[in-house]
C-alpha cells in the first residue's frame, strides 16, 4: 500500500445501529432522517485513501479500526478484499469531501463489492454536506457483500440503476465446504438510512432464497449458510424490479422495520417475484412499522420459520393479497399478524396457505376494500387460526384517518377503530406505527395507528 498513512483518528462518531427508535418516519421524512445521520458526520483522519484510479484494494495489511477514505467525485467500480476489523474496532469506509459517485455499466458484475471482509462499515456520512455520501450507479449488482463477508453495516448510501439487486448480502453455497451451512454463518447485517431505486431486481437481497432444499451441484446437494442478527430499517426503496426487501435464511434476530417500500415488482424475472417485502425461507423474527405501497403482487409474503410476527404495517394497493403466508421450511409454532392496516388489496386482505404450522394468530387488523370482499381466507380446515377484533369494511373513509390521501394515517376521534382492539401487550405490540404507546386510551385500537 503505497499511500498507507499513519492512523490518527481525531474522533469517530458512529451511532450504534443496535439502538432501536420506534418513531416511524413517513416516506417524506426518510431523506431528512438520513440527513440527520449525515450531520452527525464521521470526523476522522484517513488511514488509507482510495485513489480514483484504483479499482481494487487488498486490506490484508490494513489494521482493525482503520478509516478508509474515498475522495469526492466520480469513479469506477471498486472491490475491497480481505478487510478484517474487529467487533470493537471495525474498519470504516467513508466518503471524504463530498459525494462519491461510483458508476459501472450494466454488463459489469458489480459497482461495489467486498470479498472475505469482516467487521466493516460503509458509511455515506463522512461529509456534513451530503445526504447520501455514496451514490452507486449501475452494475449488475449495485453493492454486493459476498465471498464469506460478514459483520457489516451500510448506511447513507444511494443505489440506483442496477441490472439486478441494489444491495446484496450472501455467499451462495458451492463445492467449497467453507460456504456451507454449519461452516459459515453471516452475522450482524445492519442496513439503514439507504435509498434504493430503479433496480432490475430486488432492492435488498439478503441471504439465500432456497434455504430448505439448497443447490444441486456436481458435489451433491449443498445448503446455504445461516444469517444471524439482521436489522433493516429506515430505508426507502422505490421502483424496484422485484421485491423491495427480500430476506432468506435469517434464522435468529431478524428485524425489518420503519422502511418505506414504494412500487416494487415492476419488472420481475418470474412469477411471484413482484411483492413488497418477502420474509423468505428460513427467516424468523419481526416485520413491523413498514409502509408498503403499490406492490403488483402481495404486500408482504411470509414463508418463514414460524416464529414470525408481522405488525403495525400499512399495506396499500397490493395487486394480489395484502399479506400472504405459506409453509416452506417452517418448524416454528406461529405466524402472528397483529395491528396491521391493509387497504385496497386486489384480492383477499390476508390469505393463509400454511397448513403445516400449528397456529396463525390474526388480531386487531383493519382490512379495508379488499377486491375479493374477503378479509381473511384459509386454504383449508388444516389451516389453524385464532382470530379476533379485526375490522373489515369496504370503504376506507369509515376508518376516519386524518388525511388518507395525503399519507397522514393518524386517527380522528370519531374512528370506529379506537378502543375496539384486543390487548396485544403479551405479543410485544405496545406501540404503533408512529411510535405512540399502546394503549393510549381505555383499550387498544385496531390497525397500525393508535389514536
Amino acid at each position: 500500500m503505497k499511500n498507507y498513512l499513519t492512523l490518527c483518528i481525531i474522533g469517530v462518531l458512529v451511532v450504534s445501529s443496535f439502538t432501536m427508535c420506534k418513531k416511524k418516519p413517513n416516506e417524506n421524512e426518510l431523506i431528512s432522517n438520513s440527513a440527520a445521520t449525515r450531520n452527525n458526520g464521521i470526523v476522522a483522519a484517513c488511514t488509507y485513501t482510495v485513489q480514483p484510479s484504483e479499482w481494487f484494494v487488498d486490506g490484508t495489511n490494513i489494521a482493525a479500526g482503520s478509516v478508509i477514505c474515498i475522495p469526492a467525485g466520480a469513479r469506477g467500480s471498486l472491490l475491497l478484499k480481505n478487510f478484517k476489523g474487529t467487533a470493537a474496532q471495525p474498519i470504516i469506509v467513508i466518503n471524504k469531501g463530498g459525494k462519491v459517485t461510483i458508476s459501472a455499466s450494466l454488463t459489469a458484475s458489480y459497482a461495489f463489492k467486498t470479498q472475505n471482509c469482516q467487521y466493516f462499515k460503509v458509511m455515506g456520512n463522512g461529509d456534513a454536506g451530503t445526504t447520501y455520501g455514496f451514490d452507486v450507479n449501475g452494475g449488475n449488482l449495485g453493492m454486493t457483500m459476498d465471498d464469506l463477508s460478514s459483520d457489516f453495516e451500510i448506511a447513507n448510501v444511494e443505489v440506483r440503476n442496477s441490472g439486478f439487486a441494489g444491495i446484496m448480502g450472501k455467499t451462495d453455497p458451492s463445492c467449497d465446504a467453507a460456504t456451507w451451512r454449519g461452516h459459515f454463518t453471516m452475522r450482524n447485517v445492519i442496513l439503514h438510512n439507504n435509498y434504493i431505486h430503479k433496480t432490475g431486481g430486488e432492492g435488498f437481497y439478503i441471504g439465500n432464497s432456497f434455504y430448505a432444499d439448497g443447490r444441486s451441484l456436481s458435489c451433491g446437494t449443498v445448503l446455504p449458510h445461516d444469517v444471524v442478527n439482521v436489522k433493516i430499517y429506515n430505508n426507502l426503496t422505490d421502483s424496484t424490479g422485484c421485491e423491495g426487501i427480500q430476506v432468506g435464511g435469517a434464522i435468529a434476530d431478524c428485524e425489518i422495520y420503519n422502511n418505506t417500500v414504494k412500487s416494487p415488482g415492476l419488472t420481475p424475472f418470474a412469477d411471484a417475484q413482484n411483492n413488497g417485502i418477502q420474509i423468505g425461507e428460513g427467516t424468523g423474527g419481526k416485520c413491523y412499522n413498514n409502509l408498503v405501497k403499490n406492490a403488483p403482487g402481495n404486500g408482504i409474503i411470509v414463508l418463514g420459520l414460524g416464529d414470525n410476527r408481522v405488525y403495525n404495517n400499512f399495506i396499500i394497493n397490493s395487486g394480489a393479497y395484502g399479506i400472504f403466508a405459506d409453509s416452506r421450511y417452517t418448524p416454528g409454532p406461529n405466524f402472528q399478524f397483529i395491528n396491521n392496516t391493509i387497504i385496497g388489496s386486489a384480492l383477499d386482505g390476508i390469505r393463509l396457505y400454511s397448513e403445516t404450522i400449528p397456529m396463525h394468530t390474526v388480531i386487531n387488523n383493519a382490512i379495508i376494500g379488499s377486491g375479493s370482499g374477503v378479509g381473511i381466507y384459509k386454504r383449508s380446515d388444516n389451516v389453524h387460526l385464532t382470530a379476533s377484533n379485526n375490522y373489515i369494511n369496504a370503504d376506507v373513509s369509515t376508518c376516519k384517518f386524518v388525511n388518507y390521501i395525503g399519507g397522514d394515517f393518524h386517527l380522528l376521534s370519531s374512528s370506529p377503530l379506537i378502543n375496539a382492539g384486543a390487548n396485544t401487550s403479551s405479543y410485544g405490540v405496545n406501540f404503533d406505527y408512529y411510535g405512540t404507546a399502546r394503549p393510549s386510551g381505555a383499550a387498544f385500537d385496531i390497525g397500525a395507528s393508535e389514536y
